[in-house]
């Protein structure tokens, strides 16, 4: 009976791990959800730069969003473009470009 009690507990235990680790995975890549339409726009700009590797570019984007009054981009939004623009601004503008088009693509309905 010890030895049943011992399987059963080790099989509650890996399920609960593995339900951990999907849960985690799933919560990691939920991407952005919809966006507003400055917020796309943004994205698309940060795309653009991110492909053409342009500092220049990228300093424009930056100056557009923290200079504008017209702008109203919710809060969690504006600092989804701030991180890509760190990251790119840390040189990988790979991971910069994937997330700036990770953006754009969860605006697709199907």
């Amino acid at each position: 009976m010890e030895v049943e009690n011992r399987r059963s507990l080790i099989f509650v235990l890996l399920s609960g791990m593995l339900l951990v680790l999907v849960g985690g995975y799933l919560w990691v890549n939920r991407g952005y959800g919809e966006v507003s339409p400055d917020t796309y726009q943004f994205s698309k700009a940060l795309y653009s730069a991110c492909l053409k590797k342009s500092d220049e570019h990228l300093d424009m984007v930056d100056k557009l969003l923290n200079e504008s009054d017209d702008l109203s981009l919710p809060p969690n939004e504006q600092i989804w473009i701030e991180k890509i623009i760190t990251l790119a601004r840390s040189g990988d503008w790979k991971s910069a470009a994937k997330k700036a088009k990770r953006m754009m693509e969860d605006q697709v309905k199907y």
